[in-house]
């Protein structure tokens, strides 16, 4: 698993709350669990912004694999912006359950997309 250093972590708290004053230390207490807030953040919201804001295996280093999959719940998936990330978190969180997952894909939202290239008609599509 890949890991980071005290530093690192610090380093990556600025990542998370340049919009904010709070102190990056008290932020990393909150995610490894040893505060409850820090100032407007609490952990889900930290998970979140993770999510939205850091590359993957920052990620990994810094909330753990059995932190992300016990955090990475339903309502957590909705507040990801934008809506097309939920995508990749699912598939990957279900990957790393163990759960079964899905390429295909037939049927969503790009079923249109996907469809017109493929059959006879495909010039007459928009």
């Amino acid at each position: 698993m890949y890991s980071l250093t005290y530093e690192e972590k610090i380093k990556l708290m600025g990542n998370l709350n340049w919009d904010y004053l709070d102190k990056h230390e008290d932020m990393l207490a909150v995610i490894e669990g040893r505060l409850e807030t820090s100032g407007a953040f609490t952990r889900d919201k930290l998970f979140v912004r993770s999510l939205e804001r850091i590359p993957w295996h920052y990620i990994v280093g810094l909330w753990g694999i059995d932190t992300i999959k016990e955090l990475y719940t339903p309502e957590i998936a909705q507040r990801l912006w934008p809506k097309d990330r939920r995508y990749h978190f699912d598939f990957a969180i279900a990957i790393l359950r163990g759960d079964s997952v899905s390429t295909a894909r037939w049927g969503d939202e790009h079923y249109k997309q996907m469809w017109c290239p493929i059959f006879s008609n495909r010039w007459y599509c928009a």
